[in-house]
């Protein structure tokens, strides 16, 4: 072979190769374009998801405040009173939960349960609590959905009644193990025995005889 012809053959197999190497290269960045859109498009849906969720938890609610004015033209006296302070209390209720992390609503509702005691009502159920706090199903619902600490909104409730339980039971001596869960919440014996000896590790009666050397009942979660 002579040297003007390898010179050519070389030149071509440079051009080649930088062809080849030009193609990997645009390869690689349309790859990488073609991944931060979808990621692009994938935020753009979660957001998009986020502000339906508020939006239906939003008119849940004030579909319930027109529920409410529509009840309070019917009705007076301490019954009125009694609507419009409700009302009142959803309307705050739309702008303080529409965009708290499930965190901070966490702390607002274990402030709420606190001071109204409304796991004490036996027949409560997810719609009752939500229209007494002013939530939405969905928004309260959710809050449990994923939660690590509580498996669902009904662990949660047993827990308040335990600690409940647990104070009554140290106050309220005259009280039988019966009307002491009874009074936290409990539908039947059964089941607030079964909620204490699986939080405390004994049972409601063992937890009174013996409160000195009983688990702390402010944190009974297991």
């Amino acid at each position: 072979m002579t040297g003007p012809n390898l010179l050519i053959i070389i030149i071509i197999l440079v051009f080649v190769i930088a062809f080849i190497i030009t193609v990997l290269v645009l390869n690689d960045g349309t790859r990488r374009i073609i991944s931060t859109n979808a990621k692009l498009v994938e935020n753009q849906n979660k957001l998009l998801d986020q502000n339906k969720r508020h939006e239906g938890n939003e008119k849940e609610l004030k579909n319930h405040i027109t529920d409410l004015e529509e009840q309070l033209k019917q009705k007076t006296g301490v019954e009125l009173a009694l609507l419009r302070e409700q009302t009142r209390q959803y309307r705050e209720n739309i702008e303080l939960t529409a965009n708290i992390n499930d965190e901070d609503l966490m702390t607002w509702l274990d402030q709420k349960m606190d001071e109204t005691l409304l796991y004490t009502d036996t027949e409560l159920t997810l719609k009752t609590m939500a229209n007494s706090l002013g939530l939405t199903q969905r928004r309260l619902g959710a809050l449990f959905k994923n939660n690590p600490k509580y498996a669902s909104l009904g662990d949660y409730l047993n827990e308040k009644r335990v600690l409940l339980a647990c104070r009554l039971l140290r106050e309220k001596p005259n009280y039988t193990i019966e009307a002491v869960g009874k009074e936290a919440g409990f539908g039947s014996r059964r089941t607030f025995q079964m909620e204490v000896k699986r939080r405390l590790g004994i049972t409601p009666l063992q937890y009174r005889q013996g409160m000195e050397s009983a688990p702390n009942a402010a944190s009974t979660h297991k």
